[in-house]
């Protein structure tokens, strides 16, 4: 009877893990933007301050980002592949100094089409066919 009841609960955990909803793998993590590649022209670039460039996809649909030293939320979206939008919305205006990265941050969220979740913990967004976007943990 125990062995049943173990085996039951176990079955149960896994069905419930497979209907987690697409896009869960992206939720309640901070992610900081650690590279850039763009196709035209080509080119790939380091993000000089990662901590300062971050995304927190909520589950509710919405995000709070962070874009140097301005704050940004908004909402995002999957389907049923790995295709996300990610839709900037209310931010703060404070000027960050010449060498800040935030109009481009922001910029580049907006173009997103799609993501992977990479086997080392980290995520691409894939901004069309203008580049990528890569974020760590």
């Amino acid at each position: 009877m125990t062995r049943l009841l173990v085996l039951t609960v176990a079955f149960g955990a896994l069905l419930v893990g497979c209907a987690t909803p697409a896009g869960t793998g992206l939720q309640n993590t901070t992610w900081k933007w650690t590279a850039s590649t763009t196709t035209q022209p080509a080119s790939q670039s380091v993000v000089p301050n990662p901590d300062n460039y971050t995304i927190l996809f909520k589950p509710n649909q919405t995000f709070e980002a962070k874009a140097d030293c301005n704050q940004v939320s908004g909402q995002w979206a999957t389907d049923t592949g790995n295709g996300l939008t990610i839709t900037p919305g209310p931010s703060t205006m404070a000027a960050c100094g010449a060498d800040s990265l935030a109009p481009l941050y922001v910029a580049d969220l907006a173009k997103t089409t799609n993501y992977v979740l990479d086997t080392s913990g980290g995520l691409v967004l894939t901004l069309g066919t203008e580049g990528t976007m890569t974020f760590k943990q």
